[in-house]
């Protein structure tokens, strides 16, 4: 069995900040919906979200028609997720609470994707692997992780945002080596590198005045922030990775008779 890399992030977090969440499908104007939709055409297929809730990218992938699958480690992944998005109407298929990287799979899957996943694990290319392996010959990889690794973003989160800062493997924030590593998987790369213009997240801890001040004046000042140009890496609040499994070829193609 596969030995579990080091996490930046345990399981009761995750489980314990799921308690109360809500169910949704990412709203119009999300940078990630936005980028999805512009890049996976409508399909019939079948998707499979490693880390898969709560799902709001999940089901936007459902509303292009594609049947939906996910695997996670917290309880709502059976109990909650998977009975709201088949009453929301999509393709629903298995969903499954275990670990992504000792679960054995018996199928693999026209898009294998995750939003904010690999960021947290120690071994995030031994991960990305994992994603790899799963995606049918001529499907499709989906990777996103945020952005705290720029100057900007990393500026802000260090000092405004430790805990949530902490929790995240800046290492993992490198589209060009996840490139490298769909290369050696056999995907060609469709897309790699910053999204989106400028905007800034943060998670819930105990904030001094200073840092509540400037977090209050940086979200404020999103929206003239946002007139800078597009995809820089200093503030871009996402990085994301689409790549194509490409087709095995028979060794008998029509080049090797003569």
């Amino acid at each position: 069995m596969k030995e579990r890399p080091q996490n930046f992030c345990e399981q009761q977090l995750w489980d314990d900040g799921y308690v109360q969440a809500e169910l949704s499908v990412a709203p119009p104007e999300d940078l990630i919906r936005r980028w999805l939709q512009k890049n996976i055409p409508p399909g019939q297929g079948s998707c499979l979200e490693l880390g898969c809730f709560p799902g709001r990218y999940l089901a936007v992938l459902g509303e292009l028609g594609y049947e939906v699958n996910g695997i996670d480690l917290t309880p709502r992944v059976e109990q909650d997720l998977k009975p709201w998005l088949r009453r929301q109407g999509y393709r629903v298929g298995e969903f499954i609470r275990d670990d992504v990287f000792t679960h054995v799979f018996d199928r693999s899957y026209d898009i294998v994707c995750s939003f904010g996943l690999i960021e947290h694990f120690e071994d995030w290319p031994g991960l990305l692997r994992r994603h790899a392996e799963l995606v049918s010959e001529g499907g499709m990889l989906i990777v996103s992780t945020p952005n705290f690794r720029g100057s900007v973003q990393r500026l802000l989160h260090r000092w405004c945002d430790q805990e949530n800062f902490y929790r995240h493997n800046l290492a993992a924030m490198f589209p060009d080596k996840w490139a490298q590593v769909a290369h050696a998987q056999n995907l060609e790369v469709i897309e790699s590198g910053c999204l989106g213009s400028f905007d800034f997240w943060y998670g819930a801890q105990r904030r001094n005045l200073l840092q509540k001040i400037v977090v209050k004046t940086v979200c404020r000042s999103v929206s003239w922030i946002q007139k800078l140009p597009l995809n820089n890496p200093a503030f871009a609040p996402y990085f994301g990775l689409i790549a194509r499994k490409r087709r095995s070829t028979s060794p008998y193609t029509a080049k090797n008779f003569r």
